[in-house]
């Protein structure tokens, strides 16, 4: 009897050393802060983030997003993962501001097509454009998901650089921008993007610049009646994630991060693409006029560059190294 009891002590023993390891193990908290609506790609991609690491991870992972800029405007969600109050966001190239190659992103017309774009994001442009961030801010950049071509909308038809002059358009709060859109000759404001629908609707402004996912899934072809198909910039969204954060977890579920968020950020790119040509598309079929950049209106952009580039280099120091890197891969297939 007593051979009995012990068994049966050792038994329950197991039992609960088995539950400890499951049922009682500590659970983590990721909240990520994002911009896009919830048919935007970068929402599909953390959708499938949260969906595999918390089925691998048997739940000690739980993921929380916070889309559409629940959080904030950018720069606010920039701060909220820095002081950690967040654990990841997908932001825009704001985040220069702690490192200048960030920048890089945003230089204009040198990226064509999606073929060069992979080319570009291999591992030799991501080290480039990544930098110090991590050592500067405490905050990984763990990959570059796709915003997709920036585009030119507006409530009147623009099709030539007369037509581009003038126009009062948002841009977001980046230097970049601002020095590019100076140099086409249009007057500038900017502004977070959630007050630029209102600013749209009540003519405060004429038209604004973002990716055609963005355009869909902000509703500003309810306040825009035409698109200038310029692809001026092919915007990323760095995936960020906290260090401390990342460096308090187990080392099984470090592994788990590491897989996830190379996987999700490979899917955001496989789907970004079509979804590019699908909003178009839909935005036509919304009514909204595309037109093609003509040569004549190109021809005059190009002109424009030198001096946009010179600038450009006094203010990242690896802006050479950017420029020869993503020509060197302009026939990438």
């Amino acid at each position: 009897m007593k051979k009995l009891n012990v068994l049966a002590a050792a038994l329950t023993a197991a039992a609960l050393m088995t539950m400890s390891s499951g049922a009682f193990a500590k659970t983590y908290n990721i909240k990520v802060g994002t911009f896009a609506g919830p048919d935007h790609p970068v929402t599909a991609a953390i959708n499938y983030f949260k969906e595999n690491i918390e089925k691998e991870s048997n739940g000690q992972i739980k993921v929380q997003h916070f889309p559409n800029n629940q959080l904030g405007p950018e720069a606010a969600v920039i701060d909220q993962i820095k002081r950690g109050t967040i654990q990841m966001a997908v932001t825009g190239s704001q985040i220069k501001k702690d490192e200048p190659n960030v920048g890089l992103s945003d230089a204009p017309y040198l990226i064509h097509s999606w073929a060069q774009a992979r080319a570009v994001y291999d591992d030799e442009g991501v080290k480039i454009m990544s930098g110090n961030y991590e050592q500067n801010t405490g905050v990984k950049i763990v990959g570059y998901m796709v915003n997709g071509f920036r585009e030119l909308s507006s409530n009147r038809p623009v099709t030539t650089m007369d037509e581009l002059k003038g126009l009062k358009i948002r841009i977001p709060n980046n230097e970049i921008h601002v020095h590019l859109f100076e140099a086409l000759g249009t007057n500038n404001v900017m502004m977070p993007l959630p007050e630029v629908y209102n600013a749209l609707e009540t003519h405060m402004i004429d038209g604004q610049e973002n990716p055609y996912a963005t355009i869909l899934a902000s509703g500003f072809h309810e306040v825009q009646s035409d698109i200038l198909e310029t692809r001026h910039m092919f915007a990323i969204a760095p995936f960020l994630l906290n260090s401390k954060f990342y460096e308090k977890l187990p080392d099984d579920l470090k592994a788990l991060v590491d897989k996830w968020t190379k996987k999700t950020v490979e899917y955001n790119w496989e789907i970004s693409e079509k979804n590019d040509n699908d909003c178009k598309q839909a935005l036509i079929d919304k009514g909204v006029k595309v037109h093609e950049m003509t040569p004549e209106m190109q021809k005059a952009i190009d002109e424009k560059m030198g001096d946009f580039y010179k600038w450009f280099s006094t203010i990242i120091p690896d802006a050479q190294k950017w420029i020869d890197h993503c020509k060197a891969r302009e026939n990438a297939k």
